[in-house]
């Protein structure tokens, strides 16, 4: 049975080697039975913090109660390339808890002993499955969401339901916040003082009601700030006219003695500076403006409000190929095992070595029709029994500014076929963007950066401000969040002026900002761009095409 005690972060810090800044300091928090979510931009710390939660981590300062030490935690990455360390104890455990997990998530038997073939979101099922069989009184997940069509990702939020446990659910799905979560606690980027520093909030609710009371605050922050600049500014006003008038003062009382008797209007005026002098009313009356004016300026400068955000304008020297076309590919079948493409268009397939076809196909579907170029009767998927072995495709072509979304539930082909088209494309420069990372993209991605000419490289960084992304901490040499990689990954293939741009589940471990600035970025693209997603939002706001695999 999970611990139902609350986990307490009191002041927790900590500052990676040779960073030059804390990724956060005095953070506190409460993690309470049922869900909560984390919420922040791509790099901001969270991950830090489950990391302190599972133990991997010690705060610099600060304690979390009960220690992490003294509990089962379970935590299931972003990634998902690689094996689950459980997955063997997985695969054995047969208990009537473990096959209902199995249930809930929909997980074949076979699927522990071929998780390197799973899709991503077969992977993400596993992956959670085997966190819940270890029975954790502590479970984090770490967008959850990614990789999956509807189908899983309603699986994924009933087996989140039943658990009994603490549970912190790090992720940018509105959606899945809304249905599980009681509170948020959201890392927040603020300006204070001329720089930028991590806040960390907690709201009640679901992301929707969240977001609704940190637009609240905002905008109270704002006028707050806006207030205190007013008064700073006003304040400073007085005590110029203040300290003109005492030194008009003085000035006529050191040269007094000069005056004629008989200029009465001159005596007057040095008589009433003889009141303003230094040890006069106005003297006075300036020092207590000088110390107002002082405060007004602290409270202007420490008033925090929400940092800067970018959004768009990535692109530059872009433009699209002079090609009339750059892929064509089908009609046929796409072998989900090769990536090649089987069949001759008129009905009939043949593998080139003679081995049997594939009996259970998936099929897909331009814009919602089927097309001329179609082949062969339609076969559903499971109709033979099992699941599909080939993508049967029409006859697909890209043109040099054609904005295409592929869409369609896990397992279906959707990764092949971009596969089989990138191996049929003419020769034009492409910028490919996988939906995983392999190891080591991180430090390449690094060294590549660190390698640009310092014009390029200023103009790479440019584009990756734009996407809601942090340059300063990319230049003190972080490591790069998953969402980060991706950004910068996408910002230094256009440095190679590609023409055609192919991304794999584009909105992966990216923030909702971040999402919403790259659905801006791709749309405004001259050429070709290939997306695959399950996110219909950001397909409908980056293509004009689509095609549905089912």
């Amino acid at each position: 049975m999970p611990s139902t005690t609350p986990i307490r972060c009191q002041g927790l810090a900590f500052t990676y080697p040779g960073a030059p800044s804390p990724v956060f300091h005095g953070l506190d928090a409460v993690f309470t039975p049922g869900w909560t979510a984390v919420l922040g931009d791509n790099g901001i710390g969270k991950s830090t913090l489950m990391r302190m939660l599972t133990g991997e981590l010690t705060p610099q300062s600060g304690a979390i109660t009960p220690s992490p030490t003294g509990l089962v935690t379970a935590y299931c990455p972003q990634r998902i390339d690689e094996r689950p360390a459980t997955l063997d104890d997985f695969a054995q455990d047969w208990s009537p808890e473990t096959m209902g997990i199995r249930r809930a998530l929909g997980i074949g038997d076979d699927w522990p002993y071929r998780y390197g073939t799973l899709s991503g979101g077969e992977a993400k099922r596993v992956q959670i499955a085997c966190a819940l069989a270890r029975r954790p009184d502590v479970l984090i997940l770490d967008e959850p969401t990614n990789h999956v069509d509807e189908p899983t990702a309603m699986a994924i939020s009933t087996a989140m339901n039943a658990f009994r446990g603490v549970g912190v659910l790090v992720s940018h799905d509105p959606e899945l916040i809304d249905a599980l979560c009681q509170r948020c606690v959201w890392f927040l980027r603020r300006h204070t003082g001329g720089g930028n520093e991590t806040v960390v909030r907690t709201f009640d609710g679901g992301y929707t009601q969240a977001r609704e009371q940190l637009a609240h605050d905002d905008r109270r922050d704002e006028q707050m700030r806006d207030r205190a600049v007013g008064e700073a500014n006003r304040l400073h006003d007085v005590l110029r006219r203040r300290s003109a008038d005492v030194q008009r003062a003085e000035a006529i009382k050191r040269h007094g003695s000069a005056i004629d008797r008989r200029d009465h209007d001159l005596r007057e005026r040095r008589n009433t500076a003889k009141a303003l002098s230094t040890d006069g009313v106005a003297s006075r009356a300036l020092a207590q403006v000088q110390r107002r004016a002082a405060r007004a300026g602290e409270l202007a400068a420490s008033a925090g409000t929400a940092a800067k955000r970018y959004a768009g304008g990535i692109w530059f020297e872009a433009r699209p190929s002079t090609r009339r076309e750059l892929m064509r590919i089908g009609p046929g079948l796409v072998d989900f095992a090769t990536g090649a493409l089987i069949g001759d268009g008129d009905g009939k397939t043949t593998h080139a070595d003679d081995r049997p076809l594939p009996s259970v196909w998936s099929t897909l579907v331009v814009d919602g029709k089927q097309t001329p170029g179609d082949i062969g009767p339609s076969v559903s998927v499971g109709d033979e029994g099992g699941a599909p072995t080939a993508l049967r495709i029409p006859l697909l072509s890209v043109g040099p500014r054609d904005h295409i979304g592929v869409s369609g539930p896990n397992g279906l082909g959707k990764t092949t076929l971009l596969r089989a088209l990138l191996r049929n494309g003419n020769a034009v420069p492409t910028l490919a963007i996988a939906q995983t990372m392999p190891d080591g993209t991180a430090e390449r991605a690094m060294g590549e950066l660190g390698g640009l000419r310092p014009p390029l490289r200023a103009q790479v960084l440019a584009s990756y401000a734009q996407l809601n992304a942090d340059t300063d901490r990319l230049l003190e040499g972080a490591n790069p969040s998953p969402g980060e990689l991706r950004k910068l990954m996408l910002c230094l293939g256009i440095a190679h002026h590609p023409e055609l741009v192919v991304m794999d589940e584009p909105t992966n471990h990216l923030d909702l900002s971040s999402q919403q600035a790259l659905a801006q970025a791709l749309r405004d693209f001259p050429g070709a761009v290939i997306l695959v997603s399950h996110s219909g939002w950001f397909l409908d706001r980056t293509t004009t095409v689509r095609w549905s695999v089912g």
